[in-house]
C-alpha cells in the first residue's frame, strides 16, 4: 500500500477492532439459540438482517487488513440491508415480500427492481409509526442517513471522499468512527432480530448490550 494510505497509529484501531469483535460475539450469544417464526415477512426480514451482519463482518476484516477505503464503502451496503430488513418487518406489503422471496429468475429480478429505495423505505416506516413500527426504528434510520448519506455515496461511487483519503491518508479517528458506525448498524440489526424472535427474554438481553459497549458505538446509540 502507498505510504499515504496507511493508518498511522494502529493501537487505537486494534483496540476498537477487539471491542467490535466482542460486541458481535455478545450479539451472537443473545441471538444464537433464538427461534424465529417461518412467516414470509419474518423470513425476508431475517434474511436481510443476515446480509447486514455479513457486511459488518467484511468491514471489520478489511479494517484489520488496513484497507480502510474498501471497508468504509461497505457502510452503505450495511445500512441499506438494515433499512430493507426494518422495512420488510414494519412497512412492506405482502406483494413486495413475495417479490423478494420469489425464486431468482430474470422475471423476478426485474420485478424486484421496482421496490423502493432507502429514502422511500424510511418514509414508509415513518408512516407506520404507531401502527406497528416503533418511533425509534424511524428515528435511528433517518438520523443515520441524514448525517452519513453523502459520504456513503461518495465512497460507493468513487467520489471526492475516497480520492482525498487516497491522497491525504486515512486518519485514525476516521477509521474509529467508521467502526463505531458499523457497530451501531449491527446493534440496530440485533435489535431488529430480537423483535423477530417475539421473545421478551431475548429483547431484554439485547437491551443490555448498548450500555456494555457504549465505547464502541456512535453517539446515536449511546445510552
Amino acid at each position: 500500500m502507498h505510504e499515504k494510505t496507511t493508518i498511522a497509529n494502529y493501537s487505537p484501531l486494534e483496540h476498537m477492532l477487539q471491542r467490535s469483535d466482542a460486541l458481535h460475539e455478545a450479539l451472537d450469544a443473545v441471538l444464537g439459540g433464538a427461534a424465529f417464526d417461518d412467516s414470509p415477512r419474518s423470513v425476508a426480514a431475517l434474511g436481510m438482517c443476515d446480509v447486514a451482519m455479513e457486511h459488518a463482518t467484511a468491514l471489520r476484516a478489511l479494517m484489520a487488513l488496513r484497507l480502510p477505503t474498501a471497508a468504509t464503502s461497505l457502510i452503505r451496503l450495511q445500512f441499506e440491508a438494515l433499512t430493507r430488513a426494518m422495512w420488510l418487518l414494519y412497512a412492506a406489503t405482502d406483494t413486495a415480500i413475495d417479490k423478494l422471496l420469489a425464486p431468482l429468475t430474470l422475471d423476478s429480478e426485474q420485478a424486484a427492481k421496482n421496490l423502493p429505495g432507502a429514502s422511500n423505505m424510511i418514509e414508509q416506516i415513518r408512516k407506520r409509526v404507531g401502527q406497528g413500527a416503533p418511533p425509534v426504528a424511524h428515528q435511528m434510520l433517518s438520523h443515520f442517513k441524514e448525517v452519513s448519506w453523502h459520504a456513503m455515496n461518495s465512497f460507493v461511487h468513487s467520489g471526492i471522499h475516497p480520492l482525498q483519503r487516497s491522497t491525504d491518508g486515512f486518519p485514525t479517528q476516521l477509521t474509529l468512527q467508521v467502526l463505531r458506525n458499523s457497530n451501531g448498524l449491527s446493534t440496530m440489526t440485533g435489535m431488529t432480530m430480537a423483535v423477530l424472535t417475539g421473545d421478551e427474554a431475548v429483547a431484554k438481553s439485547m437491551s443490555k448490550i448498548r450500555p456494555a459497549f457504549a465505547d464502541c458505538l456512535p453517539d446515536l446509540l449511546k445510552p
